[in-house]
């Protein structure tokens, strides 16, 4: 199933300094860098980057807060007809997640703004969010973030987070982030997330939303297939890039690397087909100075079913030491591997 546009420039952020201020109103930027996706750098990780500049017209023209669907909010922080994405649907995801989910419906509410925990799903090693905020003060600023922070039986687990948001009026968004953790857990987890530092139109409250929950990732574990791989390429800086697992459950497909040595200095995307034709791409979708994660970009629809083999060839290109726009002159490191999925 393929995507509109706003669901296609929801994948990459933008860097609006590329372009001047007076092309947009303040609330065009702010529509644009909300659907953008969203970074946060912990312990050194970092998170893709890309500069989009032909679709930012097909953006702005038809931009009707009726596309993300009714949400009706009533005093007080009380929700009414919650939400307006789940998780699956916010990610572009056709299969149910339903026995996955857990759903927790809590807002809390201080100095003027709610945040809402929706749902949350444990998908291995990263903790999927969905949470909704309401300012009563009109978001007129691109600037509008809340980062949060993952506890899991009371020991700090998270390494970083990205994801992206979807705005739905003037005083509200939706947002799905995926938290990495920093191991793999099983079992009930008794999990603490808490958001601090929320920027409401440049101005940041230092009040925290604490959420206290328990979910369990296990069943989406048994049902995650993994293929172990043994691949490696080679940067042009002489970094070896070894590919070592692929993964494929309801969420999604992803290839896990490790790096021969420490360095974060190439944006790298793995690009081929399927055997029935089907064109495929893994994307870098996290990765710190050891190791990283390619995630299928489902733009175009999700892995066919039927597919028995990827083919896919590594491409990579540097990012900028000073200027913050992203090259798209990726080029070939490696040769082209097969995956098969018949395993």
């Amino acid at each position: 199933m393929g995507k509109n546009i706003y669901d296609m420039l929801n994948e990459v952020e933008i860097d609006l300094s590329e372009y001047e201020r007076e092309d947009f109103t303040d609330i065009e930027k702010r529509k644009i860098k909300n659907k953008f996706k969203k970074s946060i750098k912990k312990n050194n990780s970092i998170y893709k980057k890309g500069i989009i500049a032909a679709s930012i017209a097909l953006l702005i023209i038809g931009f009707s807060v009726t596309d993300f669907g009714n949400h009706v909010w009533a005093n007080a922080g009380t929700y009414v007809n919650t939400v307006a994405y789940g998780i699956g649907n916010f990610l572009g995801i056709e299969k149910n997640l339903d026995e996955y989910k857990t759903v927790i419906e809590q807002p809390i509410t201080k100095e003027g703004v709610t945040i809402k925990l929706n749902e949350v799903i444990l998908d291995n090693n990263q903790l999927i969010v969905s949470t909704t905020l309401k300012s009563d003060e009109k978001l007129e600023d691109i600037f509008t973030r809340y980062f949060g922070s993952v506890y899991i039986n009371g020991k700090s687990a998270s390494d970083g987070a990205g994801g992206g948001s979807k705005q739905i009026d003037d005083h509200t968004i939706e947002e799905v982030m995926t938290y990495n953790l920093n191991g793999d857990f099983s079992g009930d987890l008794n999990i603490k997330l808490v958001f601090s530092d929320v920027m409401i139109n440049g101005n940041t409250k230092k009040a925290k939303y604490v959420f206290n929950f328990k979910t369990n990732g296990d069943e989406l574990a048994k049902d995650t297939k993994a293929i172990l791989l043994n691949n490696t390429f080679t940067l042009e800086n002489g970094q070896n890039i070894t590919l070592e697992k692929y993964t494929s459950n309801n969420i999604g497909q992803r290839i896990y690397f490790s790096k021969g040595s420490k360095g974060t200095d190439y944006d790298m995307v793995l690009r081929g087909h399927d055997d029935l034709g089907n064109k495929v791409e893994f994307c870098m979708s996290s990765a710190d100075a050891n190791s990283g994660i390619f995630k299928l970009n489902n733009i175009d629809g999700n892995l066919n079913e039927n597919a028995k083999t990827l083919t896919l060839t590594p491409y990579a290109v540097k990012f900028p030491k000073k200027s913050g726009k992203m090259s798209n002159d990726f080029k070939q490191v490696g040769e082209a591997f097969t995956i098969d999925l018949s395993k």
